[in-house]
């Protein structure tokens, strides 16, 4: 196997956010958000209304008036016993091929073959670069040359309901019987979970994507984190750091009495990450990048993210940071946190986003022997601010895919995809073949094996798992945050996932945010296309030059009317036009 540089999971991890794949990323919420109940909770419009008597299918588990299962099943296996004549085509990728062991294929490694050997289903895996796949994926619709199965199957150009009206996939709810694990998942497994099923069902009869779901409930797994060996230099501790405040006078402390950090605070170009909003204290969403940033709420008012007076009020507090030279200068200049690694691990940064895995490597790997990465608050404007700006996550996540209405095997196809979603099935893809990366002991516990901490080849853990279990970045399935962090080591970024988790829930609200039921139907996809390349072109090329003060914020009102020229108030109507049609549709 050919040596990595440590923690590839951490990013494949931020890259799989930016892709287009999984949650609804333009996410704004009600005009009156407080007559609307709260996101998740059963009298939230969307929620499935449990049956009073199930209707009876002659399937071997109940199901809902709709067909819908209302308890998991497990499969007989084999799924199949034919031989190789049958080969399912699975459009796939990895982001790190470098991996895959020299001399074989990826159908080859431990997980792929493990699965072969339990369903009897012959996979041919197309793994295409991560770098072209939507091209890619283009290039196929317009040849209409589906693979059976395709990996991120809402990369289909005209948006996600096209690819079904157009006839190149199928609507999943068509085909219940055979994805009865995954449909139960997204409905009755947590009746209450609304913000999942309206990221699953469409509308009650339309499923277009089988989604990456994460296991029970959803975890925040990235964050901020800051250094507390640096912070008790100058008689602080990270659990004094609530407001913007707070942050300013920790960082101008730290930058005095540590030489090594000139930059206390850390960004990439994207700044914010997709979900993940860590900077979104003036209710604003700030996410920069080639596509047109999130829409949500503020003060009952719709927003494109970059373009309102709480994102005016987040650059001028950034440029602030900029000219006191407490934000590193070249920030524009990485795509994303872990590509400025060598600069944390040479203790330079104070303040950065940290992935969970992350934590672990940059404190065992800095040159620092005392380096302590430990979770930190996000910036709030008074500390006990609720945040309502951003958008609402739900148990699915990146990863997803469609199935070709061309198929050579439908049925397979969808319980070989379906397994990943059973009782017995579901740990394979998340943990990998048994023995490998985790094995359990006498009492069940799950814990890595020795093999797996051995850097085998130069490859960490981290990097282990990304090519031993199935990617959330890019395929369905069931996702958990462990699988990396079974071991001692591993301690520190689990309390760091609980500790971001618990956050969220006590200061982030999502009153602001777009319900995940919101979606444009095809001629709205099409109107809002008209505008979308200039605004969000415009937006990222302008909005990081009043960080940097190459823009005056005087220029502001000129920034506002430029966007409107380029469609701005056209694409926001679009959107309030699709959000009163929701909320009709759960009125009636």
């Amino acid at each position: 196997m050919k040596k990595v540089l440590a923690l590839v999971l951490a990013v494949l991890f931020v890259l799989g956010l930016f892709a287009a794949c999984g949650t609804n990323s333009n996410n704004p919420t009600p005009a009156n958000p407080t007559d609307q109940g709260t996101p998740g909770t059963p009298d939230t419009p969307g929620t499935p209304d449990t049956p009073d008597t199930p209707s009876d299918s002659g399937l071997p588990y109940k199901v809902d008036e709709l067909g819908i299962p209302m308890e998991p099943y497990d499969y007989e296996l084999p799924l199949t016993t034919e031989d190789d004549d049958t080969i399912l085509s699975y459009w796939w990728c990895t982001f790190s091929p470098q991996l895959i062991p020299d001399g074989q294929e990826y159908g080859d490694t431990p997980l792929p073959q493990e699965v072969l050997k339990r369903t009897g289903v012959h996979v041919e895996y197309i793994n295409v670069p991560s770098t072209s796949r939507q091209d890619t994926f283009g290039v196929l619709v317009a040849s209409d040359d589906l693979c059976d199965i395709m990996a991120c199957a809402n990369y289909y150009p005209k948006g996600t309901l096209a690819m079904i009206e157009d006839g190149y996939f199928v609507n999943i709810y068509d085909h219940k019987e055979w994805m009865p694990n995954y449909l139960y998942r997204g409905k009755w497994e947590h009746p209450e979970d609304t913000a999942t099923y309206e990221s699953v069902y469409y509308t009650d009869t339309m499923v277009p994507l089988a989604h990456v779901m994460w296991d029970d409930h959803v975890v925040t797994d990235s964050g901020f984190c800051v250094r507390q060996d640096m912070l008790d230099k100058v008689g602080l501790k990270a659990s004094d750091l609530h407001t913007w405040d707070d942050f300013t006078e920790a960082m101008k402390a730290v930058k005095s009495a540590i030489d090594t950090v000139e930059f206390p605070l850390w960004l990439a170009e994207m700044i914010e990450i997709n979900n993940y909003w860590q900077f979104n204290s003036f209710e604003n969403v700030c996410l920069l990048f080639t596509s047109l940033p999130p829409i949500y709420f503020r003060e009952g008012k719709l927003e494109i993210g970059c373009t309102s007076e709480g994102d005016k009020q987040f650059a001028q507090q950034l440029n602030y940071y900029y000219k006191e030279k407490l934000l590193n200068q070249d920030w524009q200049s990485y795509f994303y946190a872990q590509v400025f690694k060598a600069h944390s691990l040479n203790n330079e940064t104070f303040w950065q986003s940290v992935g969970a895995t992350s934590v672990v490597d940059y404190n065992v790997n800095s040159t620092d022997p005392n380096c302590n990465w430990v979770p930190v608050d996000k910036p709030l404007v008074t500390e006990d601010q609720v945040v309502h700006a951003g958008t609402i996550r739900s148990r699915t996540t990146t990863g997803n895919c469609g199935f070709a209405t061309k198929n050579k095997n439908l049925e397979l196809a969808m319980k070989w995809i379906d397994y990943r979603y059973s009782p017995s099935g579901w740990e394979l893809f998340a943990y990998g073949a048994d023995g490998i990366i985790v094995e359990k002991d006498a009492n069940g516990v799950r814990h890595n094996t020795e093999w797996s901490l051995s850097e085998p080849d130069g490859m960490d853990l981290a990097a282990l798992v990304s090519i031993y279990t199935s990617s959330r970045m890019v395929e369905p399935g069931i996702c958990v945050p462990d699988a990396a962090l079974l071991n001692p080591a591993g301690e520190p970024a689990l309390a760091a996932c609980d500790y971001w988790t618990k956050f969220d829930e006590k200061h982030y609200d999502r009153a602001g945010a777009l319900p995940l039921g919101v979606r444009l139907d095809v001629d709205q996809s099409a109107e809002v296309a008209k505008y979308r390349t200039d605004l969000a072109t415009y937006i990222a090329e302008n909005y990081g030059s009043f960080i940097i003060g190459s823009k005056s914020f005087d220029e502001w009102q000129n920034y506002q009317d430029t966007l409107d020229q380029l469609g701005r108030q056209e694409v926001l109507a679009v959107y309030q036009e699709a959000y009163d049609d929701y909320l009709a549709r759960k009125a009636g």
